[in-house]
């Protein structure tokens, strides 16, 4: 008999001597840790189909959206960057890197890198320049067409 087998025998002995409580207690444990594995394995419904397990949400994977892959771009290029919108310590608390937040964040994003673009409440702040005209105009787009991730 190989070692597995010695294995799985010593511990069907241990069930086998233990207490009927001890047996709901071990039969109780193994229900909740297959619970969590099988949760785990399938995902929560967040994944944005990019592989970055962000995004979608709603219990089924979303296709990000052209207008979205844009302004995930501009945003990634100028907010996403270390120091700011990124990391185990993003600043306000918003991670650009998490396309949920991006879509949570879709009127923040507006008024502070298209509405006040050219002001010191801008986003990127001053000194650094405002967004172009044409990334501004990928947000708006955005926003106008739904501002969800599939758009």
């Amino acid at each position: 008999m190989t070692k597995k087998h010695n294995h799985f025998f010593s511990l069907f002995r241990i069930y086998k001597t233990t207490t009927m409580k001890g047996k709901i207690f071990l039969l109780s444990l193994t229900v909740v840790i297959s619970l969590f594995i099988v949760s785990c394995s399938k995902g929560n419904g967040t994944g944005s189909g990019t592989g970055s397990g962000t995004g979608g949400g709603g219990g089924a994977t979303t296709t990000p959206g052209p207008f979205f892959l844009s302004v995930r771009t501009v945003i990634q290029a100028n907010c996403a960057v270390v120091g700011c919108h990124t990391g185990n310590n993003p600043q306000n608390g918003i991670n650009f890197s998490n396309d949920n937040e991006i879509v949570v964040q879709k009127t923040r994003i507006k008024l502070r890198a298209v509405d006040q673009a050219g002001t010191a409440n801008q986003m990127p702040p001053p000194p650094m320049a405002p967004l172009s005209a044409s990334d501004q105009k990928k947000i708006t787009d955005w926003i106008t067409a739904g501002g969800a991730i599939a758009n």
